[in-house]
């Protein structure tokens, strides 16, 4: 791994150190030169004129689509494109016919984008929602899980990694308890995909929800569904609109459908942003999943053994590798995570993200970050445990 050469390719990262990649990921040149290549060909040509359209709709749209199946080792007619895991959660749950009694389980660390279409749900239809707590324990996980299932069990909603803790949950145990009951399976991948390779078909998920502007680079508003392929008559479209692969018989006023999972895609979508995230593919792709892993791996491992060692200073993260990711949230005590995150990024320019409920910090260790950055940021957060909040800022400014 080059690592000169991928942060040049990078520019955000000469502006700061950035270790926010769970919430946005930094844009790599060749996807926003990519954006700007494909408006610029509309401005110039028209957005509906032949070349464009081919290029856009037909030819690029479904050429990405071959690379997100690559990406999750699907079959391109089980994927939809999206625009964000929200929406992928969104379709599943709406798609589904249900009963008041019918249980769902989620785990007590989904985002919010997993939690709350699932409480509405509960008002609206009187599901019962069950909830997996989740601990830094993989066997533990799955039995409390098993217990967790029931006759009334329709879907269990898992993420594949925790937004709060960076913690890796076993999918594949989980998702084969799941089956064996006749359970149905929806993975939220946000913060998987670009991490790690992911095999969605041997998880053994029904349904597996991504996006690509965390840690695949790429551009706000794209996103990913799989669906596997006996779910997808299963799968009820709630919005419909025109599609290129739909037919409409006005006559008859009737309309067919796609056989596929692109049934759940519709109307005018940012094409553009699309064909940009192919060029994020690319990218990740070309360092490789098996190294970025490998590298993430390393970084953070000396990243928790010092801040564990550092007085006032809790990780809320799992310590066993292989329950980390590059996710890692701490709490520093005598500050409150606001205050924290101003300092860190006013003394030292580094990017954070908060995480209200542990009143704390999460970190976004990526292939890109390097060791120097990481001893910057726990230079500054020594810094802070025998300072407390509100106290003159120590250190460059």
């Amino acid at each position: 791994m080059n690592l000169a050469q991928i942060r040049a390719a990078i520019p955000a990262l000469a502006n700061s150190i950035y270790l926010n990649t769970g919430t946005f990921g930094p844009m790599p040149t060749v996807v926003a030169d990519e954006i700007r290549r494909v408006y610029g060909e509309i401005e110039r040509q028209g957005t509906f004129s032949p070349g464009i359209f081919w290029q856009m709709e037909l030819e690029g749209f479904e050429a990405v689509r071959q690379q997100v199946a690559g990406l999750l080792h699907a079959d391109p007619a089980e994927i939809a494109l999206t625009r964000n895991v929200t929406d992928g959660i969104n379709i599943v749950l709406h798609g589904l016919d249900w009963q008041p009694g019918d249980q769902v389980i989620l785990t007590d660390q989904e985002h919010p984008s997993g939690t709350v279409p699932w409480l509405a749900l509960a008002q609206r239809a009187g599901v019962e929602l069950r909830w997996l707590e989740l601990v830094d324990d993989a066997d533990e996980i799955v039995a409390r899980f098993q217990r967790l299932l029931t006759p009334r069990t329709r879907l269990a909603q898992l993420s594949h990694v925790s937004c709060l803790t960076g913690l890796r949950l076993p999918i594949e145990r989980l998702c084969g308890l799941a089956r064996q009951a006749g359970v149905l399976t929806l993975v939220d991948g946000a913060h998987a995909e670009g991490q790690f390779s992911v095999d969605a078909p041997a998880l053994g998920c029904d349904f597996y929800a991504a996006c690509g502007h965390k840690w695949l680079l790429g551009p706000q508003g794209i996103g990913m569904l799989y669906v596997r392929r006996e779910q997808v008559e299963r799968l009820r479209p709630l919005w419909l609109g025109w599609d290129v692969g739909q037919t409409l018989d006005r006559a008859g006023r009737s309309y067919q459908l796609q056989a596929t999972a692109a049934r759940f895609e519709q109307s005018t979508r940012p094409w553009p942003l699309y064909l940009a995230f192919g060029k994020a593919i690319e990218f990740v792709q070309g360092v490789g999943l098996e190294a970025i892993e490998a590298r993430v791996q390393g970084l953070r491992r000396g990243f928790v053994e010092r801040l564990t060692a550092m007085p006032g200073v809790t990780v809320l993260s799992p310590r066993d590798p292989a329950l980390g990711t590059g996710l890692v949230t701490v709490r520093v005590a005598g500050w409150s995570y606001e205050a924290l995150q101003q300092r860190l990024w006013h003394q030292r320019r580094i990017i954070t993200n908060v995480i209200r409920e542990y009143d704390a910090l999460r970190f976004s260790l990526a292939f890109f970050t390097g060791e120097d950055e990481l001893a910057t940021a726990l230079e500054a957060i020594a810094s802070l445990t025998d300072a407390p909040e509100g106290s003159p800022p120590r250190g460059k400014r």
